[in-house]
């Protein structure tokens, strides 16, 4: 890989910017310095900017508490999750599975699209954990209703799902689509009245585990983000 387009995916600045600094002679390849943008740095070699290692452009897995009133988009005209985050790479970090704005709990933010698709995806039916507040009182008609799978009269079709009473006024709900809306038209469906909702769990990986307050975030290892997949899809890519 040329040495500018390196350190451009390694997050150290624009291709211009890291041309510069090349040029100025703050680039190190194995201790020497290079100053040719075009050169191009194999696997073995270690890249240096005024003696600090770069590290290479690599696959990045971030778990937040995402608090309500903030968007899971990039969106300059309304607060988003992505003011919580300082990272080298978040002009490339998407979400694994987006959440309402009044919605909390739960995400994964990333930059590897399959990791993202195995999430997501239908097929892989990956587990998305809910304890949603509702008001009314959940019954074994209910339950069963969800279990079948619940059709709107619009047509909307949302597949079997679990739904369980965890205390007064909580239930627990979970889903392997992640349709538009889903948990808030399943609940409505049944006839309950949603009142607060925050995500636990996306597969094996539960917002618990972390201890993030709302708003905070955790870059965790590869190894551990696929976790969230194992046992869901057979098709799980592994290191």
């Amino acid at each position: 890989m040329r040495l500018d387009r390196f350190l451009s995916n390694a997050g150290i600045g624009s291709r211009k910017e890291v041309k510069k600094l090349i040029k100025c002679g703050r680039i190190k390849v194995n201790n020497k310095i290079i100053r040719h943008p075009a050169y191009y740095v194999n696997e073995e070699e270690t890249v240096f900017l005024d003696d600090e290692r770069v590290i290479p452009y690599h696959n990045v897995y971030i778990v937040m508490n995402k608090p309500e009133g903030f968007t899971c988009s990039k969106s300059e005209y309304e607060p988003n999750i992505f003011e919580f985050l300082i990272h080298p790479y978040l002009d490339k970090l998407h979400i694994a599975g987006r959440l309402d704005k009044d919605v909390e709990g739960l995400i994964i933010i990333t930059n590897d699209g399959q990791f993202t698709h195995k999430v997501i995806s239908p097929k892989s039916k990956v587990e998305k954990e809910y304890h949603v507040e509702v008001e009314g009182i959940l019954t074994d008609k209910m339950i069963n209703k969800v279990e079948k799978g619940i059709v709107l009269k619009n047509g909307m079709v949302f597949a079997p799902a679990k739904i369980k009473q965890l205390s007064d006024g909580m239930v627990s709900l979970v889903i392997t689509e992640g349709k538009y809306h889903e948990v808030k038209y399943i609940i409505a469906a049944i006839g309950l009245v949603l009142k607060r909702m925050r995500r636990v769990r996306i597969g094996n990986l539960r917002l618990d585990e972390f201890n993030l307050k709302k708003g905070q975030w955790k870059e965790i290892p590869r190894k551990k983000a696929l976790k969230a997949l194992e046992g869901y899809d057979k098709s799980v890519y592994s290191e």
